[in-house]
C-alpha cells in the first residue's frame, strides 16, 4: 500500500473513532438477554473465501468494543456499528474489507468481511455464510448473498446478516434501516423463510429447507417480526404453505405492535373482528373503512400501552389500521390494509342489524344526518325504513348549532315538498320559547298544544315554491334560526 493511501487509511480511521464507545452503551444492558445455537465449527479449508486485508483492525476493534466485557456483547457492538456506519454500494463494486472502510460502502461480502476482520480483531471467531436471499418482493439476490455466524463461546453462536441490517437499496437508493436489530440473532427458522445457505449445517434447523422448497416458499418481510408476529408460527405456516395475512406497509415501524388481529387478507362486511395493538408512541391511531374511523378516543385502553376494539366493515374497499402523521395532523399513514370481500345479502342484513344508516341505500340519501337525527328522536332503524318506506332520496336539512332542539313525531321526511300538497308537523320543543314555520314571506304559527307534555301539531298547505323551513325563537327577542329546511317545488 502507498504512503498516500496509508495516510488515506489512518485519516479515515482516526475519523471513524468518534463516538465509537457509543455502540457498547446499549450492550452492557444485553448481557443475558440472547439466545445462541449449537453448531461445531467449520474446518478452515471449508470457510467462505476472505480477501487478505492491508489494514491492521485491531485499535479500531478494540475502541467499538471498550466497554464489552463477553463475545456477545463484542459481536453486537461490531454488527450495530457497522449498521450505522456502512451503507450499500449500489454500484456493486466494492467486494472487500479495506474499501468498504475507505468508502463507508459495500456489498453483502464486503459487510461480511468487515465484520470478520472487526470481530478476529478483538478474538471472536466469525465465518461467513454464502448462499442466496429473497426479499419481500420475492426477488432473489441478483448475485447470491452472504450473512454471519459468530461464536458467542465454544461449539455456539448467533446468525447475523448486517447487510440487511443496515438497510435496503433500491435502483440508486439506500435507506438507512429503522431498526437493525430486526436481522441481528433471528431465530433460525426465521432466518430460514428468506436466507438459504450453501451448506446446510448454516440452517441450524431439524428438518433443512430445500433449495427447491426455499424457491416455492411465499416472499416475508420483516414487519411481520417488526409488528410482533412470532417467528416461529411465520415459519411452520410458510412451510405449511397456510400462511394468509394482510398487507403490511412500513411507515409503523418501531411505533405499535399487533397483539390480537384477524390474520387473513380480506374481511366481510357486517363482521365483527377484534383488534388488540400496543403503541409504542403517543402518536393518533384509528381502524378506518370507507366513511367510517374509529379513533383512539372509541378503543378500550387495557394499560400498558395496549388498546382493543370490535370493529365491523360497512362499506367496500379496504379496512387500514392507520397512524396520523407526526408531519400532517390531516394525513393518516396506512399500517396493515385489508380488503373486503364482495359482500352478500346476508352480509348487509348484518349491517343493518347494528348500523342499518351504512348502508348503500342511506348513504346515497342526501343530507343524511344519523346524529341529529337520533337526537331529534327518529333512531337510525325508524329512519331507514321511513326512507324506504317513503322512497326518499334527500331528507330536510336539520340544523342543531346553535341549541335547536326538539324530539320530533311526525314531519314531512323527503327534503321536497310540493306546492297545494298538506303537510303536518308534529314535536316535542326541547328549547325556545317560540316557533314558527316560514314559506318564502308566509308565516304560520298557528300551533296546536294536544297533550299535556306540550305535544306541537301543524297542518298546513305551501303555498309558494323555494323554502319552507322550522324556525325557533330561542329567547325571548332574538331572532328565529332555522331548524328544519325543506324545498317547495
Amino acid at each position: 500500500m502507498s504512503f498516500l493511501n496509508k495516510a488515506k487509511t489512518l485519516l479515515m480511521l482516526l475519523s471513524l473513532t468518534v463516538g465509537l464507545n457509543m455502540a457498547c452503551a446499549q450492550t452492557d444492558q444485553d448481557n443475558t438477554a440472547y439466545t445462541d445455537y449449537y453448531k461445531v465449527p467449520a474446518n478452515e479449508k471449508d470457510l467462505y473465501h476472505i480477501s487478505t486485508s492491508q489494514i491492521d483492525y485491531s485499535d479500531m476493534a478494540q475502541q467499538i468494543t471498550a466497554s464489552c466485557h463477553d463475545d456477545y456483547q463484542k459481536i453486537r457492538a461490531i454488527y450495530q456499528w457497522i449498521c450505522e456506519n456502512i451503507s450499500y454500494d449500489t454500484s456493486y463494486k466494492i467486494h472487500t474489507a479495506d474499501k468498504c472502510i475507505m468508502a463507508r460502502k459495500g456489498v453483502c461480502q464486503a459487510y461480511c468481511e468487515l465484520f470478520y476482520h472487526l470481530a478476529k480483531a478483538v478474538g471472536v471467531r466469525a465465518e461467513i455464510v454464502p448462499g442466496i436471499a429473497k426479499d419481500h418482493n420475492g426477488v432473489f439476490s441478483r448475485m447470491g448473498h452472504a450473512w454471519i455466524f459468530a461464536y458467542t463461546r465454544e461449539n455456539h453462536g448467533i446468525l447475523l446478516d448486517p447487510t440487511w441490517g443496515a438497510g435496503f437499496a433500491e435502483g440508486n437508493t439506500f435507506t438507512r434501516s429503522k431498526d437493525c436489530w430486526l436481522w441481528f440473532n433471528p431465530s433460525p427458522e426465521w432466518m430460514a423463510l428468506s436466507h438459504l445457505p450453501d451448506d446446510d449445517q448454516y440452517q441450524l434447523i431439524a428438518k433443512p429447507v430445500s433449495k427447491k422448497e426455499f424457491k416455492q416458499f411465499m416472499p416475508v418481510t420483516e414487519l411481520w417480526v417488526s409488528y410482533g408476529l412470532d417467528p416461529h408460527d411465520l415459519y411452520t405456516q410458510v412451510r405449511n404453505n397456510t400462511l394468509s395475512l394482510p398487507k403490511f406497509y412500513s411507515r409503523g415501524e418501531g411505533e405499535f405492535q399487533l397483539i390480537d388481529f384477524p390474520r387473513q387478507p380480506t374481511l366481510r362486511i357486517g363482521q365483527f373482528y377484534t383488534f388488540r395493538i400496543r403503541m409504542k408512541s403517543d402518536r393518533e391511531f384509528s381502524i378506518g373503512n370507507g366513511n367510517t374511523d374509529c379513533r383512539k378516543s372509541e378503543w378500550t385502553s387495557e394499560g400498558d400501552g395496549v388498546y382493543s376494539v370490535s370493529f365491523m366493515p360497512r362499506e367496500s374497499g379496504t379496512a387500514n389500521i392507520e397512524l396520523m402523521s407526526p408531519k400532517n395532523q390531516k394525513r393518516w399513514e396506512v399500517m396493515v390494509q385489508y380488503a373486503i370481500e364482495p359482500p352478500t345479502a346476508a352480509d348487509w342484513a348484518k349491517v343493518e342489524r347494528y348500523y342499518p344508516l351504512s348502508l348503500p341505500e342511506a348513504q346515497r340519501v342526501a343530507h343524511l344526518d344519523a346524529e341529529g337525527w337520533q337526537q331529534a328522536g327518529i333512531d337510525n332503524h325508524r329512519l331507514i325504513t321511513l326512507i324506504r318506506e317513503q322512497n326518499i332520496s334527500a331528507l330536510p336539512i336539520l340544523f342543531r348549532d346553535k341549541g335547536q332542539k326538539l324530539k320530533i313525531v311526525s314531519v314531512p321526511m323527503n327534503y321536497r315538498l310540493k306546492v297545494g300538497q298538506p303537510v303536518t308537523f308534529s314535536f316535542y320543543p326541547e328549547s325556545g320559547v317560540k316557533w314558527a314555520i316560514v314559506n318564502e314571506e308566509t308565516w304560520y304559527r298557528d300551533w296546536l298544544v294536544v297533550d299535556d307534555q306540550g305535544l306541537n301539531t301543524m297542518t298546513l298547505t305551501p303555498q309558494e315554491k323555494g323554502l319552507l323551513t322550522l324556525y325557533v325563537q330561542l329567547s325571548p327577542g332574538e331572532s328565529y334560526i332555522s331548524c328544519l329546511e325543506y324545498s317547495v317545488e
